[in-house]
Order: structure tokens, then sequence, then C-alpha cells
């Protein structure tokens, strides 16, 4: 529904999209005529891409990747990057990018306040005016989330509007909350924007240690050039550390346990996606057992030289996803051993694209 700009009564809840945790609703890149803006790495990306690697930071999370500028640029620059988007068309046209740069980029739909990762997943996140686009609810949950996948001492760099900005402060554009404007024309007609004030982020960021926080006025820039007019268009850019304790998956219930497996991409079978990929082990599922993406659990089986349709081993070994939100299995036949190196080399050709760890 089309509000009018002068009408300050509170809106109708935002619209759940696809029963989003945060109401987020999709930016309409297909709308926009000129992609140019979107496809230019900010200037902040060169800062951290330069900073975190001297630190030592190899998994990046692009959240809320839009078309992919920072995804194709920090893979360009060696990280090891995921992108996440609610867009189909934005995960698309990144895909394709990608592709033509000769980067290799995991893209993840997904809504930021519930990703399908792993805990302590990334060394580092970047988001350029990405996180924001929530209620004031949403955005205590994207918190929690970035918390959660974010490694211990694991590096944030965030954008958030500022309530001083015209958008809020001036525009009389109705509220949802007491820190969140909804747009009510244009391409982000419908999608919420949350405003912060340094109180906001100081309790947004309780659980952090917060490096620098800069309030920056886009006041003149390509729009003001069309309609000569400047702008109060003001937001935070955020570093932040998290300083957390961890304790490493225990999979001691699943190592040594019998395994009853179905074959369904047998060795020499070709990915059912993607024809070039070519399984040089049996790959299947253990009956009646759930992973945890939804489905019955993965299993690589090591130690046979035949393509199989069924079989009955013991769980020598979890492959734990770090960017995925399930582990696999490693089963082998009782009695047969295999060392680290041995297992990773014979799972290589699928989990290369994901980072990940061995437990033994």
């Amino acid at each position: 529904m089309k509000m009018d700009a002068q009408d300050n009564s509170k809106p109708a809840p935002i619209k759940q999209a696809g029963d989003m945790a945060c109401g987020y609703i999709p930016f309409d890149w297909s709308a926009l005529d000129d992609k140019s803006t979107w496809l230019e790495p900010c200037e902040e990306s060169y800062y951290y891409a330069q900073k975190w690697k001297r630190e030592g930071r190899r998994s990046l999370l692009d959240l809320g990747c839009g078309l992919g500028r920072h995804s194709v640029f920090f893979a360009r620059c060696g990280f090891r990057v995921t992108a996440v988007d609610i867009s189909d068309y934005a995960l698309s046209y990144l895909k394709k990018l990608s592709k033509e740069a000769g980067t290799d980029i995991a893209c993840r739909k997904a809504d930021m306040g519930s990703l399908p990762f792993a805990d302590n997943a990334f060394d580092c996140i970047f988001a350029m005016h990405s996180a924001g686009h929530a209620d004031t609810e949403g955005m205590k949950r994207i918190i929690s989330e970035i918390r959660r996948v974010l490694k211990p001492e694991g590096s944030i760099f965030l954008t958030l509007c500022s309530k001083q900005t015209w958008t809020f402060a001036e525009s009389g554009l109705p509220k949802y909350d007491e820190n969140t404007v909804i747009k009510n024309e244009g391409v982000e007609q419908g999608v919420p924007h949350f405003f912060a004030d340094s109180k906001d982020i100081q309790e947004l960021f309780a659980d952090f240690e917060l490096i620098k926080v800069r309030h920056i006025d886009d006041c003149y820039d390509e729009n003001s050039r069309r309609d000569g007019r400047w702008r109060n268009q003001k937001h935070y850019f955020i570093e932040a550390v998290l300083h957390k304790s961890v304790c490493a998956p225990d999979y001691s219930d699943i190592i040594g346990r019998d395994a009853d497996c179905r074959v369904d991409r047998p060795l020499g079978s070709a990915h059912p996606r993607f024809a070039d990929l070519v399984y040089p082990v049996n790959y299947g599922y253990v009956v009646d057992v759930m992973g945890g993406d939804g489905a019955e659990q993965d299993v690589y089986i090591l130690g046979e030289d035949e393509p199989l349709e069924s079989f009955q081993g013991k769980v020598i070994a979890v492959y734990h996803r770090l960017n995925d939100n399930e582990d696999k299995w490693i089963v082998a036949k009782e009695g047969r051993t295999f060392t680290e190196k041995e297992i990773l080399e014979s799972i290589a050709f699928q989990e290369r694209f994901f980072d990940g760890e061995l437990y033994m």
C-alpha cells in the first residue's frame, strides 16, 4: 500500500517476504537502468581488504551483497568469500559477474536475521549499506546472527543510517517504530530502514569492542549533481571486533557409530547440477538420520572401489562445514583407517567449494 508522505500515522506491519525474520523486502535491482554505481567497490573495501589481510583473516561474509561488487573485489584480493542476499535477481547477477571475473564465491539466499551457517564461521564480515534494512527487532536479530557466525576475535565493518539524516528527521515519512522508516516510493518502496544514534550503536554492539565509529555525511553525490540539491545523508561507519569464548563441536556421540547408508551419487557419477563434477567416491545419506539442512544426513564412503547402492559401515570422521548449515559424515568399513590427509584429499573434489574443519 502506498502511503502519503505527510501521513505520520503508524504504517501497517512490515510485509513478511516468505516469513523472513526481519521483514526484509528485497531491493528491486531489476528496476535500475544504470547499475554502474552498484558495481564499483566502495573506498572502505580497499582499506579493509588490506587491513584484514595483514591481520591474517581469510574467510569473509559479504552480508547483503547486492549485485556483488564487494564479493568479487574481496575474492580478487584472496579472501574466501561467501555472499548472502535475499534477492534472487541479485544473486543471479553476482554468479554471472563472478564467472566473468574468474572468482569462486559461495552464494546463498538467506534473510540476514536467520543465516544458514555454522557458529563461528567467518573471520570477518562486510556489510556496506545493507544490514540496516530491518525494523528495530529485526536489527537486533541481525546483530545476534552476526555475533553467532563471527569467529572469536572476528572483525566486522558495517554501516547504519543516522537519525540525523533528512529522511528520518525531517521528511515526514511514517515511522514503523522508534528507529524505523519505511520508504513509500521508488525502487525501495516498502523496504524498512533502521536509523541509529550513538546510544543505539552502543546497545547493539554491547558484546563487541568498538574499534572505530565515524559519522559520515554524503551530502553531495551523483543525485545532487542531477537535481542541484545538497543532501543531509548521514551514516555511521562502524568497525568492531567480537571477543567471545568458544568450544569446539563435540562429535563423540557420532564418530564410531554404525551407519546404514544409501548411495544416490555412486562413484563415477556426475553431480545432478554440475556435469563436470564427477564423484571419485560413493556419496549418499544415512537412513532415517536428519542433517542440519533438514534432509537425511549426507555421507562420504571411503575405501570402496566400485559404485554402490547401499553400504553398512562406521563413522570415522565428521567434516564440519562452516559457511553452510550441514556437516558431512565420513564412513568406512569397520577396521579401516585413514589419515586426516587421506580423508581431506578424498573429499576435496566437493569440499573445496566450502570452508570447513575435519574432526576425527
